[in-house]
């Protein structure tokens, strides 16, 4: 059938052939735009109309065979809407009512004046109008429906009361509900309780103004599961302003939102490490797009809204090292290299700063990009610029100390030798024994000025093979040793053997004094009732102090104890310190070697007691080698 603003096809029935044709002439007269068919029996009509499209069809009453009312009952089987005009010279209340019940579009009768041409004309053109209207909306409501039925999203349409009248099978499938289920609900079978007043807000506001509105809330399916759903709602009124329906499309959006939820909370916690670690990110294309983070803003200390391009990125370093910079930039985005560098930099408030850059490409981009990192490492630097004149002072100190006191004192014990060897004398033992001391605390000194620095030569070792070895060495022959190990632990051997014949020695020295309990049981076994001091004079070892050398079985590392009298909590963080020492005979300087070679290979020191009741250190955070 023919479309708005097109021809009209009018199909004219009449036996009359002459005047059928009479009447075309006419009404074209009338209507340029009329194609008139014309058919001389009901018969020819329909044939016609079986071929020919047709806007409307002009029909005589009385026709040989099938007269008119016959004729647009045939029509109406096929074609319900079409428009039909009879057109005929027999006016009668009867047919006009027999033509009602078939469903005439209009009546019309012949008369001998012209003017009714007119009146025709103006009767068919606005029966097709009409037909052509009815045809369109009810093509739009099919495209509708249509476009609602395959709808990926879900489609609730309400009445003026909220009272749901039709969904689509995706709403459905997003709450878990046949559509038999929903029609005639309102929104709260599937709004969560706590959801309530923000719907309620919602259908106010379609209420009392037309347009959408736009939500997202949490939403309750069939079986219970809540999900958070994204609903485009919008009330639809005429021209009056009186509603004609409301409807809304929604979708779940649960996955989403949790995603954005892990979004921002990576976003919070990559800025709050960027901060903490006082770094930033950036990134840069073949195109000459630079981006920042907050981090990196920061450290250059502009605003959070700065964007700055490649040049200005560039003229934030130090003259002196921009070269070095913009060439890594380049090796980076040509040649795929990545560079990990430390420059200089000039914040906008005109700091120095040292930071560290590295940067590399990203395989797979669509275009070539560079993306790196930037860190303020100023403290860093001064810290190495302060350690490096600690070491320089460490090696004149030691260099001091092993020239200027070493030379001096070795003279002294030559004298010394030459002097006993010409008279006997008691208190040329005393300085001997006095040298002996000094040179202990020389060679103390220097462990701890040369030792504690980075352990870089280290290698796998056998505990038990070092335990044994430093046993040997420190000569002692009053004690035991025990190995219980067999790890291989990775360490700098020298540094290790020192560590090891440290604690012995203090194992040795302090192990064999008595504890508290032995000295009490000696006193009572010689009928003593005096103090521990008392009891301390007269007791004496015979069997010596027993080392033991194991591994520590819930963590990385070993341990070595002994069975003498341990030490006290209140003192025991204090051992480790230069100094420090119970023993008449001690430097102090001991176990601030153990815990200076302990801390340049990473490792933590620490005393308890032993299963005996005696001293145990404890060497944790030790790599061992499987």
């Amino acid at each position: 059938m023919g479309e708005a603003g097109s021809a009209i096809r009018v199909l004219h029935v009449d036996d009359d052939r002459q005047y059928a044709e009479t009447t075309a002439a006419f009404l074209t007269r009338e209507r340029p735009a009329f194609d008139i068919e014309t058919a001389t029996s009901a018969a020819a009509g329909l044939r016609l109309l079986e071929t020919e499209p047709v806007d409307c069809i002009v029909s005589d009453y009385e026709m040989p065979g099938e007269n008119g009312i016959d004729f647009l009952e045939s029509v109406r089987e096929d074609y319900p809407d079409l428009p039909f005009i009879l057109y005929t010279g027999r006016g009668s209340e009867a047919v006009a009512g027999d033509a009602i019940s078939a469903g005439v579009t209009d009546y019309l009768q012949k008369t001998s004046d012209t003017s009714h041409y007119a009146l025709l004309a103006n009767r068919i053109v606005n029966a097709v109008e009409q037909y052509r209207s009815q045809r369109a909306l009810e093509a739009s409501k099919d495209r509708l429906s249509l476009f609602i039925d395959q709808s990926p999203l879900g489609f609730v349409e309400y009445n003026q009361d909220f009272e749901i009248v039709r969904v689509n099978d995706t709403l459905t499938e997003i709450f878990g509900y046949t559509e038999e289920e929903l029609v005639g609900e309102t929104w709260e079978v599937f709004v969560s309780e706590e959801s309530y007043d923000h719907v309620d807000a919602v259908t106010s506001a379609l209420s009392e103004a037309s347009g959408g509105y736009h939500s997202v809330n949490e939403n309750v399916r069939k079986g219970g599961e809540r999900i958070m759903v994204e609903w485009h709602n919008r009330l639809v009124t005429d021209d009056s302003g009186d509603v004609v329906t409301i409807f809304s499309h929604c979708q779940d959006v649960t996955e989403r939102i949790e995603h954005e939820q892990n979004l921002a909370q990576l976003r919070d916690f990559f800025a709050e490490a960027e901060e903490l670690g006082d770094l930033g990110a950036w990134e840069f294309d073949e195109t000459g797009t630079l981006t920042w983070t907050a981090g990196t803003r920061r450290i250059h200390g502009v605003d959070d809204d700065f964007d700055p391009t490649i040049e200005e990125g560039l003229s934030f370093y130090h003259p002196e090292d921009r070269e070095m910079v913009s060439d890594a930039v380049d090796a980076a985005l040509e040649d795929g290299e990545p560079y990990d560098i430390e420059t200089r930099l000039i914040t906008a408030t005109g700091d120095c700063r040292w930071v560290r850059t590295h940067g590399k490409r990203v395989e797979g981009a669509e275009k070539r990009t560079v993306r790196g990192f930037i860190q303020d490492i100023t403290e860093q630097k001064e810290r190495e610029r302060r350690l490096r004149v600690q070491n320089d002072r460490l090696e004149s100190f030691a260099s001091v100390v092993s020239h200027d006191l070493q030379g001096p004192l070795t003279v002294a014990q030559g004298h010394l030798e030459l002097a006993q060897q010409a008279v006997t004398n008691d208190h040329l033992d005393s300085i001997d024994d006095a040298h002996e001391r000094m040179q202990t605390l020389i060679d103390d000194i220097l462990t701890l000025a040369r030792d504690g620095r980075e352990a870089t030569t280290t290698e796998p070792v056998s505990l038990q093979t070092a335990a044994s070895a430093c046993w040997e060495t420190i000569g002692t022959e009053n004690g035991t040793l025990v190995t219980g190990t067999d790890s291989v632990v990775v360490a700098d051997p020298r540094r290790l053997q020192r560590l090891l014949e440290n604690l012995f020695r203090n194992c040795v020295a302090h192990g064999s004094e008595p504890s508290l309990s032995q000295m009490h049981e000696n006193s009572m076994e010689q009928g003593s009732v005096g103090s521990p001091g008392q009891s301390d004079e007269i007791v004496e070892s015979d069997t010596g102090v027993t080392v033991t050398v194991g591994d520590i079985d819930d963590a990385s590392g070993f341990y070595v104890a002994d069975d003498g009298p341990g030490v006290p909590e209140d003192e025991r963080d204090t051992v480790f310190e230069a100094g420090y020492s119970t023993a008449p005979e001690g430097t102090g300087f001991g176990l601030a070697i153990v815990a200076d070679i302990a801390a340049v290979h990473g490792w933590d020191v620490s005393v308890t007691d032993s299963e005996s009741g005696g001293a145990r250190f404890e060497i944790t955070g030790v790599d061992r080698e499987t």
